[in-house]
């Protein structure tokens, strides 16, 4: 019985950990998944979720702080789940070796490093399936699996060869779908799925999808920014102008007051909400906020990417500046 209570507030703490993490506030969900560890050094589910959101915060901020550990907490997930495989865990052991190996790989293909990752990615199916094959009903296997299918359009050809990948349009396809289980039956990945096919939804111009699932998304997650930017790709595509610059505005307060004044995109959430302004034909604040994004070029003329962004800033500036008042 103890053991069980143990279990149950282990997976509460953890379960807040993550909603903290998708909501950005990182240093507060690192701090849960320690004081977990703390308690029971040999969590396997702490040191899995501490690896994907490490991953999660190295996409969010573009860097690869943190990347050492992601990686130490892997091979622990590899370490610990070892040993699951010839016990009457058989389906855990799988599916947290796949999961791991897969992440693995994904961090290695978001680096554009492919050679290295072959064999994580062929173990990191397996046990998957392996994980499947003996509890249908392991839902949360289904993310990584469907993410691995999706993306196999986008591996270089010499990779498809080497796996074997076959019709790619079949197997993203497949991925969406496995996606949209995993969104709805997974009992701990629902939401970081939901943020997945957030993605996905845009990417493949299904915008009314995304729409829903990002609506959704934000309302949970208020503090998150990369919610945020997807969300207001997809509520332009649909020209949801007002929906739009009430997404990007609060976007820019939230990065100036988290991101230490990362000034790539203080201009970029300034330039969109200045840009839906000027549709609604609401030029004053249109004006205002190109006029922000404008001065905050000028002052950092030696960062190269904010350097890119001053034509288009400039041309929404002169445009505004022939109908306000």
């Amino acid at each position: 019985m103890l053991s069980l209570i143990i279990a149950l507030n282990e997976d509460s703490i953890l379960t807040e950990a993550m909603y903290l993490g998708l909501n950005e506030y990182y240093t507060q969900a690192f701090m849960l998944i320690d004081q977990v560890l703390k308690q029971n050094s040999t969590s396997i589910k702490a040191y899995l979720l501490k690896a994907i959101l490490l991953d999660y915060r190295m996409d969010d901020y573009g860097t690869n702080i943190g990347e050492n550990e992601f990686f130490e907490c892997v091979e622990q997930v590899i370490r610990l789940a070892s040993p699951l495989i010839q016990s009457d865990k058989r389906d855990e052991g799988y599916f947290f070796l796949g999961s791991a190996y897969a992440l693995r790989a994904f961090r290695y293909g978001k680096k554009g490093i492919y050679a290295p990752i072959l064999s994580d990615i062929i173990n990191g199916l397996d046990y998957l399936n392996k994980a499947l094959e003996i509890n249908p009903q392991l839902y949360d296997a289904y993310l990584l699996l469907g993410l691995y299918n999706y993306a196999t359009d986008q591996f270089p050809s010499f990779v498809k060869a080497i796996l074997r990948t076959g019709d790619t349009k079949k197997r993203k396809k497949l991925g969406i779908e496995q996606l949209e289980i995993a969104s709805q039956k997974s009992k701990y990945v629902k939401d970081l799925t939901k943020y997945v096919l957030l993605e996905v939804y845009y990417r493949e111009k299904m915008y009314d999808k995304a729409y829903e699932i990002g609506k959704e998304l934000v309302q949970k997650y208020d503090h998150s920014r990369n919610i945020r930017w997807i969300y207001g790709k997809s509520l332009r595509a649909l020209h949801k102008w007002d929906e739009a610059r009430e997404v990007y505005e609060d976007l820019l307060y939230l990065i100036l007051d988290a991101r230490d004044f990362d000034k790539y995109q203080i201009v970029l959430a300034s330039y969109y909400t200045a840009f839906c302004y000027y549709v609604l034909q609401k030029y004053d604040e249109a004006y205002q906020f190109s006029n922000f994004a404008y001065m905050v070029i000028l002052e950092n003329m030696d960062n190269k990417e904010v350097r890119k962004l001053r034509s288009r800033v400039e041309n929404l500036l002169n445009n505004v500046a022939r109908y306000k008042n």
